[in-house]
């Protein structure tokens, strides 16, 4: 679906818009997760059909940092963890950097949900680095994207770099979850949940046994499965 631009090449894409976007994105590198549901093969799409590098490297001491794009060759800034001290990299035009420590900490879908949130700034944002660059000089070598977004800014004035946060995030999990297939596995867990034991005897609502099931399935969180689900009308709000 043809999208607007900024006059600095930042996408302008509303919220009602984010659903075409991930299903442009699947149809590029993987239009088979619009046919059948699947878990997608993150990292075959990054590395393999992309040609992005995936580095593991962790990225702050405190874990504020999920993720990193590096959009033009340069230096990178990452952590040790034996020292706690930060030093400098060089990275080529292309690189990821995924913080290991966001995916050990307990949520067994955040490692899929960074990827592809950066193979998405990859694919719709890294035109507006480039120009960056080419206009005035600078270097911008990476977005980092942080585990907890937040802004004191008012819309009128949000940077540039927080409105392709948002859109980074808001559509990965429609691209983990598209909606051409969330419907028909929660058909088939609906009909699977009415011969679950706990589910038959009240002791778990079908609801809730169907959005563990699915996250298992997509590999995602509870919390994001939840949210998908609502917003696509299989469950109330």
């Amino acid at each position: 679906m043809p999208i607007s631009f900024t006059n600095d090449l930042v996408p302008v894409i509303p919220k009602k818009q984010y659903d075409d976007e991930a299903t442009d994105f699947l149809a590029e590198y993987w239009p088979e997760a619009l046919v059948s549901p699947m878990l997608l093969p993150i990292m075959t799409i990054a590395q393999d059909i992309m040609g992005l590098t995936v580095l593991e490297h962790r990225l702050s001491e405190d874990s504020s940092i999920l993720g990193q794009m590096c959009f033009t060759a340069g230096v990178a800034e990452i952590n040790e963890r034996e020292t706690d001290e930060y030093r400098e990299i060089e990275v080529k035009q292309g690189t990821m950097i995924i913080d290991p420590d966001t995916y050990e900490m307990g949520n067994i879908g955040r490692k899929n949900n960074t990827v592809i949130h950066e193979c998405y700034h990859w694919y719709r944002h890294r035109n507006y680095h480039i120009l960056r660059e080419a206009l005035d000089g600078t270097r911008s070598v990476a977005l980092r994207c942080p585990t907890e977004q937040t802004s004191g800014y008012s819309r009128r004035d949000m940077p540039d770099e927080y409105w392709m946060e948002l859109q980074a995030t808001g559509i990965t999990p429609r691209i983990l979850m598209p909606k051409q297939t969330v419907g028909k596995v929660f058909a088939r867990l609906n009909i699977e949940s009415q011969s679950n034991l706990f589910v038959a005897k009240g002791l778990l609502p079908a609801v809730q046994w169907i959005i563990d099931k699915m996250a298992d399935f997509y590999n995602v969180s509870k919390q994001s499965t939840e949210i998908r689900l609502k917003e696509l009308g299989f469950i109330t709000p």
